[in-house]
């Protein structure tokens, strides 16, 4: 007797879940197998996001886009560091307020290495902000639980943040790039450019 079933066969039989546990399975190092299957028909609202760097632009003295060097606005776009078709969440972590045409010039790329330092960087910012000008701590979850931290007083530590930013964040870049997202990506003069 054959055990075995066509993949198509199981979501006739609606056992999809049994179909992304064997491809979570087969694929340990792809994030979110189960919404590259299944994408959601809509993502979901960025309008927490948003508050939260709205909040820090408003608290800071000149925040600066990390790729552009330029001010960042009110008016401004929210960037997956690490593109969202790669990770498929909208944790803060790897998120950044930029201009809206450096998010247009960047679009699903995966920005050079040179960018990393500053990415923690504005990321500190965000979270030093927040914890002082915000009455809910739940902006910290998503960083604590992400990136491996074992509180709130450990994650606003800039050489921990940065560390766990190396362990966790940086190997993505590379999972992401050997799986064909396109890296090195310098933001250059209002277009998009590749470092060679």
């Amino acid at each position: 007797m054959n055990t075995f079933k066509p993949i198509s066969q199981l979501f006739e039989d609606g056992q999809p879940w049994e179909f992304l546990q064997y491809m979570q399975r087969r694929n340990p190092s792809v994030p979110a197998v189960a919404s590259k299957i299944f994408p959601p028909l809509e993502r979901e609202s960025m309008s927490e996001q948003t508050k939260f760097w709205k909040l820090v632009i408003a608290q800071s003295d000149n925040l600066h886009c990390i790729y552009s060097d330029q001010i960042i606005q009110e008016d401004f776009s929210l960037d997956h560091y690490l593109p969202w078709t790669f990770v498929a969440h909208n944790q803060p972590w790897n998120l950044i307020p930029i201009p809206k045409s450096v998010n247009s010039s960047k679009s699903n790329k995966l920005p050079s290495d040179v960018y990393f330092d500053k990415l923690i960087k504005i990321q500190h910012i965000g979270i030093t902000i927040a914890d002082k000008h915000s009455s809910v701590s739940k902006w910290a979850e998503p960083y604590i639980l992400d990136l491996g931290f074992s509180s709130k007083d450990e994650l606003l530590v800039f050489e921990n943040l940065s560390r766990q930013y190396n362990l966790k964040v940086k190997p993505l870049v590379a999972l992401a790039i050997s799986q064909g997202f396109e890296g090195n990506w310098i933001y250059q003069s209002g277009q998009a450019v590749t470092d060679v």
